[in-house]
């Protein structure tokens, strides 16, 4: 049974076109979570501090959702480090 299109990893160019111009080790990061385009929607938008996800939608970061934003959050402050 095939997956539907929207269950397919992520592709680097997805997240490029998501997150804007980043580095190839934060892509790779991202890629190996094996996230959807959708994941990395997600966990950008919590990253970014949309509310709407945690009241509105009563939703947490879990699974790879959670491991996007965990990846986000280190990346950010090794570049706050820098």
């Amino acid at each position: 049974m095939a997956k539907k299109s929207e269950e397919k990893p992520a592709t680097g160019t997805d997240v490029r076109r998501i997150l804007g111009p980043v580095d190839d080790e934060l892509v790779m990061s991202i890629l190996a979570t094996g996230a959807t385009a959708e994941e990395v929607v997600e966990a950008y938008e919590w990253f970014g501090g949309n509310d709407r996800l945690g009241t509105d939608l009563e939703r947490t970061r879990r699974g790879r959702v959670g491991e996007v934003y965990e990846i986000l959050a280190r990346d950010y402050e090794e570049t706050e480090e820098r």
